[in-house]
Order: C-alpha cells, then sequence, then structure tokens
C-alpha cells in the first residue's frame, strides 16, 4: 500500500521550489496530497494559488488561515493566521491522517502546521532546516520546525550537522542538496520578447529588485526601500527599476503599498509586480543589469545562473555565498561602491565562472527516494535527544 504524504504549501516562494518534489512523488507511486494555504489563496499576493492550479489543476486541498481584512495590524494578521492554522490543520489531519507532512522551509504559518503534526501525532518531514538567516525572525522559526520534525532533508553538509547539533538522530538526517536548484537545469527560460509582450513595458535597461522586511529591525526596510529609490534615480536615471512584491511578512504590506503608489506616480521607469512566479522571475532576472534586494534567491538560485546580485541588509546574513553576491548595509557609499563592482565590464563574465556553495540538481528525486522507502513505523512519538560525542549525561544519584 502506497505513503500517504501530505505536502504544504503556504506562501508564493514556495510552490516553484517544491514542485519538483511533488512531482518526483506522483512518479514514484507516492499517493501526494497537495495542501495549499496561507498568502497563496489572498489577494494581497497576487493569488498565487493561480500558478499552482496551472500547473496540476484542482487536484489539491484549500485551507483559509489568512485574515480577509488586510487593514489589520501586521502582528494580528500575524498572530491570527498562526492561531487559525493550528486550529484547522489539527483538524484536518484529524480527517485525513497522512502517513506523513511534508513542509519547507521557515514561516510562521508552517511553525503553526507543523505544532499541529506534532501534537497530534502526524510525522513530519522538514525541508531546508540548519540554515541562518540572522535578520529575520525566520531563523529561530526554522530551528524551531527542526525540534518538531521527524524526518530532515538538508542543502548542504554544514547544515546536516547543524541539525544534529539540535538534538536530530544523524540516522534520520539527509544532505540532499537544494531543493530550490532542482529544476534550474531543465528550466525553459521566457525570451525577452514574451516577456515584455506579458508584464506590459519594455525590459531593455533594468534592475530587478525585491525588498523584504527584516523582521528583526522593524522599520529598516521601508526606510531603506526610500533611500535606495533615491540613490538609484541619482546614479541610474535611466535604468527602469522593475520591483516584485514583499513577502508576507509584517510590513510587507506597507512596503508593497508604496512601491505600487510610486509605479503609478512614475510609471516610465518603475514597475511593480505583486507576484511574477517562478518561471517568469527568473527569466526577468537572467536579463537584468543586476538583482537587487534580499531575497533568498539572490543568495541560493541566482548565482548558479550566473547572475550578479547585491544583497542589502542582513535579512539573509549567515548564509554562505557565491561570489557573484555582494552585501551591502543601505547606506550610499556602500551602495554605490558594490553596484560600481557589479556592473563592471567583465564583472557578469566572471560570475557565470563562481561556484555556488549550493547544489542540489538532483534533490527532488533523493528527497522523493527516500520518503518512498522510509519504514515511518519505525519513527516513535517519544521523541529521543541525541547528545554529539563527548557530551557527559549524569546518571541518577
Amino acid at each position: 500500500m502506497s505513503k500517504k504524504v501530505c505536502m504544504i504549501t503556504g506562501s508564493r516562494a514556495e510552490w516553484g521550489i517544491i514542485r519538483p518534489l511533488y512531482n518526483e512523488l506522483v512518479s514514484q507511486g507516492v499517493q501526494v496530497n497537495l495542501v495549499v494555504t496561507g498568502s497563496h489563496l489572498h489577494a494581497s499576493s497576487g493569488f498565487s494559488v493561480n500558478e499552482i492550479e496551472a500547473d496540476i489543476g484542482s487536484s489539491y486541498n484549500k485551507v483559509y488561515i489568512t485574515p480577509e481584512d488586510m487593514s489589520l495590524p501586521d502582528n494580528t494578521l500575524m498572530f491570527t493566521s498562526m492561531a487559525t492554522a493550528l486550529e484547522k490543520f489539527a483538524l484536518f489531519f484529524d480527517k485525513m491522517r497522512p502517513d506523513l507532512v511534508v513542509y519547507y522551509g521557515d514561516r510562521f504559518e508552517i511553525l503553526a502546521i507543523a505544532t499541529a503534526c506534532r501534537l497530534s501525532g502526524v510525522r513530519s518531514a522538514h525541508i531546508s532546516g540548519g540554515e541562518i538567516t540572522l535578520g529575520a525572525f525566520d531563523d529561530v522559526l526554522r530551528h524551531c520546525l527542526t525540534k518538531l520534525s521527524d524526518l530532515h532533508f538538508t542543502a548542504t553538509e554544514e547544515f546536516r550537522r547543524r541539525v544534529i547539533q539540535l538534538g536530530e538522530d544523524p540516522q534520520r538526517v539527509f544532505n540532499t542538496g537544494e531543493l530550490a536548484l532542482a529544476d534550474l537545469d531543465k528550466a525553459v527560460f521566457m525570451s525577452k520578447a514574451e516577456l515584455e509582450s506579458d508584464l506590459g513595458h519594455s525590459l531593455n535597461d533594468f534592475f530587478l529588485i525585491t525588498l523584504h522586511p527584516e523582521t528583526c529591525a522593524p522599520g529598516k526596510a521601508i526606510a531603506g526601500l526610500a533611500d535606495l529609490l533615491s540613490l538609484l534615480r541619482k546614479l541610474y536615471p535611466a535604468t527602469r527599476l522593475v520591483f516584485t512584491g514583499a513577502n508576507a511578512d509584517p510590513e510587507g504590506n506597507a512596503i508593497n503599498a508604496r512601491l505600487a503608489e510610486k509605479a503609478q506616480l512614475e510609471s516610465a521607469t518603475i514597475n511593480f509586480h505583486q507576484h511574477l512566479g517562478r518561471l517568469r522571475y527568473l527569466s526577468v532576472a537572467r536579463i537584468a543589469r543586476c538583482v537587487i534586494g534580499n531575497s533568498s534567491s539572490g543568495i541560493i538560485e541566482l548565482p548558479s545562473l550566473g547572475i550578479p546580485v547585491l544583497d542589502l541588509g542582513n535579512r539573509q546574513g549567515g548564509r554562505p555565498r557565491s561570489r557573484a553576491v555582494i552585501n551591502a548595509d543601505f547606506s550610499e557609499k556602500t551602495i554605490k561602491k558594490s553596484l560600481k563592482k557589479l556592473l563592471a565590464p567583465g564583472y557578469r563574465e566572471k560570475c557565470a565562472q563562481f561556484p555556488n556553495p549550493y547544489e542540489g540538481c538532483d534533490a527532488a528525486r533523493k528527497i522523493a527516494r527516500i520518503i518512498a522507502d522510509y519504514d515511518l513505523n519505525s519513527i516513535s512519538h517519544e521523541k529521543k535527544f541525541y547528545d554529539l560525542p563527548g557530551i557527559r549525561r549524569y546518571k541518577n544519584i
């Protein structure tokens, strides 16, 4: 009898990454139940569920957790989403009784879902544990997800060791490579003409920019956005600025509102797209002068495509990175210096030669094979803490 696996996707960034794994699991005879939740189902994120339907049709479940009233305070939106997710997914798992729940990343709604798994006695697998992102509270959430999960699939050996350091059994921690790179070698990118027709504006000379909130430093990204806009207009007045929307973190709506307003006022040189989707985003990035912002895609995926990246602030602080990525704070001096290097003649060609510390073209197949073959009944609900060699345990006296 095939395993019943429930895969969760709660934000626009996830589906394009986990889709190869979904396809691999299906091809290996696993009964996969995809559950779409979170900002996928909300207009504020461009109804990114439409991208999922375009890929697999309507064969998925919806669980609504995001409040309809997006004018509520950011923290209220986040806490309400988490509370609703905990309640609804506990009921969902009780009804479906999957053999395994698979989730990716480090978002707050995933933390609530993982908690529902643990308290409901449902086994779970976490993808992309052991990583560090100092500028976002995702960093702490990711480590919490590690402790709530039974199986672990990491992107590098360094991350695998860190998951084990958190007390996880080494036999259940697998370095399978970075799932976000699983389909890049097979991708058929859109042409410049296709993109211009699709987006409705020129892509002759432009920067692609995505700026998410730094959730450990409230207000920093919003202030940095104003400074960035002013500086780019001064240094590169003829270069178009193509923005994609911030994610569904606190202050994300405020960033998007300012970008939408700016694009409306300066439509000749600034464009704002709430959600491009994975293929369009990567296709646009390939022909940009460079990519600017603080998205994880700039650290993980884009260096594999030889794209120069300016990583702003500390949201991605702690991640290993290619030399194609230059970090800068939001000051005029460091941004100006970094862009000068990234845009120098011949530097883009060098970026194509720089190694990416993340590898994973076979990650989806590896993860799917382990899930399909793993004896889930061997996983006890009594989760033991694994001590590193050399740690002394005191005996009862």
